[in-house]
């Protein structure tokens, strides 16, 4: 009978916690312009990190009904890589959220890119500046 009474407890506190999932965020809270704050020279200086990043990457891109993702190697470098560019996105890109997935047995890390009406397309256009910036593949 313990072990049925704890069991019994667990679940009912797993009950009384919310649950975060992708459908639990709310996307559509953003009111603002789905755009760079930044301007001038420091928006080209953070284009450039960003390029860089994503070139040393080559992640996968997938499309999401509210965004993308995108694919990354699964190393430590890779982890450490993708929590400053959140880090630095969330000072100057505030529509966007942010979610980082690791796959399991030191799989790929995926970062999510995801916001309200229009981050799809902001973040297509992004990953199009930054292929014209790859050097051919051949």
């Amino acid at each position: 009978m313990e072990g049925s009474a704890r069991k019994q407890t667990a679940a009912r506190r797993r009950k009384d916690k919310p649950v975060m999932n992708r459908d639990t965020i709310d996307q559509g809270s953003w009111d603002g312009p789905i755009a760079c704050t930044l301007s001038g020279e420091d928006q080209r200086q953070r284009g450039d990190e960003v390029a860089r990043l994503f070139l040393d990457g080559r992640p996968r891109a997938r499309q999401l009904p509210d965004g993308y993702a995108l694919r990354f190697p699964g190393e430590d470098m890779w982890a450490a890589r993708l929590l400053a560019f959140i880090v630095g996105e969330r000072a100057c890109c505030p529509f966007f959220t942010f979610e980082l997935v690791f796959e399991a047995g030191q799989g790929a890390i995926w970062l999510h890119l995801r916001g309200p009406a229009g981050t799809t397309e902001f973040v297509a256009a992004m990953l199009a500046r930054v292929e014209k910036q790859a050097p051919a593949q051949g």
